[in-house]
């Protein structure tokens, strides 16, 4: 079965929720931040969606960008990013949820271009099997799902404890050589026909997803890894 967005207690994906596909299934492995939404960050968007709607103060958003800079200082800018939620601390995962479903609905699926969208839809048509990896939250990535048509997502969890989130993210933080662990600890890579595989990418970080696949695509692609989808002659769109 197929992981759901819906969950009793913990916003993050368990061992069990791991997927085996029959053998020589393909893939298109489609980054959110930068890729589908060009020149943005869901997760920042959705903290100032809160600021905005009421649902946080601006005492606790200072509060939560204090405490991620005193991260950055003591763990460095990826690791701080990867863990830190403080935003949300002492809330419920129905009211998180409650509030990235409205998210998504005003901004978060129209977000995403009509002619990405529609070339993501072809994938799907083709045989693929749609999977969105990201390093935003897993419950903002979960509100892409029936817009794509997307059957696995994959993003940072939050950490329950006694029935609220304590302010941490669990999980790995799906970023450069991350995002493929990320991909394998849901997936069994057995099964799956990476030559024929497809992976869309903003970022020279992004690399690892991209050289894991037959078919690379640099979407919207930044300086670097444009320059280098260039020279490997891999599919440019943006």
């Amino acid at each position: 079965m197929l992981y759901l967005a819906v969950r009793p207690a913990d916003m993050t994906p368990t061992e069990d929720d791991k997927i085996s596909f029959p053998r020589g299934t393909s893939l298109a492995v489609i980054d959110l931040d930068g890729t589908l939404l060009k020149g943005m960050n869901a997760e920042r968007i959705f903290y100032l969606h809160l600021l905005v709607t009421g649902h946080v103060s601006i005492f606790r958003m200072t509060g939560f960008l204090f405490s991620l800079l005193g991260d950055i200082v003591r763990m460095g800018f990826r690791p701080a990013i990867g863990s830190n939620a403080r935003l949300l601390k002492g809330r419920t995962p129905d009211e998180v949820r409650q509030w990235a479903s409205a998210f998504g609905h005003v901004f978060l699926r129209k977000a995403v271009p009509d002619d990405l969208r529609h070339r993501v839809l072809g994938l799907k048509k083709r045989g693929y099997r749609i999977v969105l990896l990201s390093g935003s939250l897993q419950v903002l990535v979960d509100q892409l799902k029936e817009r794509l048509e997307a059957e696995i997502l994959i993003g940072n969890g939050l950490e329950v404890v006694a029935g609220r989130l304590s302010g941490r993210k669990t999980g790995i933080f799906p970023y450069g050589q991350m995002k493929v662990d990320a991909l394998f600890q849901r997936i069994d890579p057995e099964g799956i026909d990476w030559a024929g595989s497809v992976a869309l990418a903003d970022r020279i970080s992004d690399l690892p997803v991209l050289e894991l696949v037959g078919h690379p695509v640099a979407v919207h692609a930044d300086r670097k890894l444009r320059k280098l989808a260039r020279e490997r002659g891999w599919d440019i769109f943006g």
